[in-house]
């Protein structure tokens, strides 16, 4: 094990120049079309090959990551003495198609550790509680397969980045007195005011009128489907499925109930149930696919959980375990509303950026959209060089994942005012953008909230409502929320419905296809043509659809 790691450190000026090879010709295969701006574009648009070499001479400081952790997917017998602090695991990236079949049969005298093997992209995860045992066992899979072996590396932590409903948690402000809200008495439509609200409804799909907190607050859906005008075109059916790698969702909330086509499925060690413990997932399934007192973009399409987390984290094995189960199961479209930084660098990094990138070429070549949000952090993702700079990191290249790395359609968000919003990542020309909120334009100069300004959506009936839902007088399974995590499943269920409309003409659509119709049929916001805010432009399911039908 010491002599093997003597040996690397003695290479490391080859193995570097081998592992950014290695990475940028990944990321050039997998981009789809010349025109795209993924990883190895954004770097070339930052600086020429010289500068690129001479840059990339220096990037040799380590960069702190979130301590690993993991649990066991089965019960393990673990040897005495070595069950304290949190389990752990490590991945090997064997070249493709090179997996072992029985590597157990190396790993008898490690009975405490347990395999995981992921063919769909080579991947070996080993998992156990001593982080010793563990190197020495991937010491002895490192010796016995070394010509077989791409990479080896950690298995790092994925946040959700947008997971509170209150700002004044997210903004860190301690009393509630310290703000007005703005609109607080916003009209709202009871069951015995519907027909009335229904007979004002103008242009809109039948669906509205039963959906009250829709008509009030729904903005954002409103503006992704023409006011309404898609949901008469085309508002999805169960054989178009969106898989929602989340948090779960409430799979007995009103609105979301009908259109949750089987159990799903979880990924968290021991927890074998999909229900929704942080809201989140609910929150991007009612995006999606609400049909009750609120609309999501696609009311009658399919949903189905893929739980990666219980709760704040999940590790980055899972989220990729999920995406090839997806795929698996058929799914058309998956949604990843969750993110990380990566360098492109580093060697512990590199291990699950190529089982991301592995992944989501698995979902591409079957036919699976997969739609990723930006992150919520404000900072440009499209430059590796300048976004390791302004995390923090120093000399190195960051990329964030999955978002942004190609593969993805990737989302950023924008507010009602059609701007950017605040918080969202941006950069990368071949994104797409959608409505997902934000605090109103006097919130940083004046401390007034405009719940106006902001989303609503499902979230689980059985949680503590949060204080903005209280005051507003909401029933328990609805609140209010701002940032990228929204904007991807407004994309995604877009999607679905280019797929089901599709499948209806006789047509089916590849994912390219999918991606070039929501493309084209963007609404053009800030400069013309594509920019570093918008992408392409603001999803358009009216604008999609119509192009859909007239072929």
């Amino acid at each position: 094990m010491n002599s093997q790691f003597k040996s690397e450190v003695g290479n490391k000026k080859r193995n570097r120049r081998r592992k950014i090879m290695f990475v940028m010709a990944v990321v050039l295969l997998l981009v789809t079309s010349p025109g795209h701006s993924g990883v190895l574009a954004a770097v070339m648009e930052g600086a020429n090959g010289a500068k690129v070499e001479q840059e990339y001479g220096n990037l040799i400081s380590p960069v702190s990551v979130t301590d690993i952790t993991y649990h066991p997917l089965q019960s393990l017998e673990w040897d005495e003495g070595i069950t304290s602090g949190d389990p752990q695991s490590r991945l090997i990236m064997f070249k493709e198609g090179r997996l072992p079949a029985y590597p157990e049969e190396l790993l008898q005298q490690w009975p405490d550790i347990e395999i995981t093997l992921l063919p769909e992209v080579s991947m070996l995860k080993l998992t156990g509680y001593s982080l010793d045992r563990l190197l020495d066992a991937e010491a002895a899979l490192t010796a016995a397969f070394a010509s077989d072996i791409e990479e080896v590396g950690e298995d790092p932590k994925i946040t959700i980045s947008d997971q509170a409903t209150d700002p004044l948690q997210d903004a860190g402000i301690a009393s509630k007195k310290t703000y007005n809200i703005l609109n607080l008495n916003r009209p709202q439509f009871p069951s015995a005011r519907r027909q009335e609200a229904a007979d004002s409804v103008t242009g809109s799909s039948p669906l509205a009128a039963g959906a009250p907190l829709y008509q009030s607050w729904g903005w954002d859906i409103k503006e992704v489907t023409g006011d309404g005008q898609s949901l008469s075109m085309q508002s999805g059916n169960h054989n178009v499925v969106v898989a929602v790698i989340d948090s779960g969702i409430d799979a007995s909330h009103p609105d979301l109930s009908g259109n949750v086509v089987n159990g799903g499925r979880s990924f968290v060690p021991g927890v074998n149930d999909t229900i929704d413990r942080l809201g989140h997932g609910t929150m991007i399934a009612g995006t999606i696919a609400a049909n009750g007192q609120l609309l999501g973009v696609g009311p009658n399409l399919g949903i189905s959980a893929y739980k990666v987390f219980d709760e704040g984290e999940a590790d980055s094995s899972w989220v990729v375990e999920a995406i090839i189960q997806a795929v698996r199961d058929k799914v058309d479209v998956i949604n990843l509303s969750l993110g990380t930084y990566k360098s492109l660098i580093k060697r512990e990094d590199q291990a699950i950026l190529i089982a991301y990138e592995r992944a989501l070429a698995y979902a591409y070549l079957h036919g699976v959209v997969v739609v990723a949000s930006s992150g919520t952090d404000g900072l440009d993702i499209s430059n590796p060089f300048q976004l390791a700079e302004n995390l923090g990191w120093g000399k190195n290249l960051a990329v964030h994942a999955p978002g942004g790395l190609p593969g993805v359609i990737t989302v950023s968000a924008t507010n009602r005012e059609h701007e950017r919003a605040f918080y969202s990542n941006y950069g990368l020309r071949n994104m797409i953008a959608a409505p997902a909120g934000d605090y109103g334009s006097t919130w940083f100069t004046k401390g007034e909230l405009n719940l106006l300004s902001m989303c609503l959506t499902t979230y689980p009936t059985n949680l503590p409502q949060s204080y903005l839902s209280q005051l507003v007088g909401l029933p328990a399974g609805y609140e209010f929320m701002i940032g990228t995590s929204l904007a991807a499943p407004k994309v995604s269920a877009a999607a679905a419905l280019l797929i089901a409309e599709g499948r209806e003409k006789g047509k089916p659509m590849s994912p390219e296809d999918v991606k070039q119709i929501l493309f084209r049929s963007a609404t053009d916001y800030g400069v013309t043509g594509p920019d570093t805010d918008f992408g392409v432009g603001v999803v358009n399911v009216y604008e999609a659809l119509k192009n859909t039908m007239s072929k």
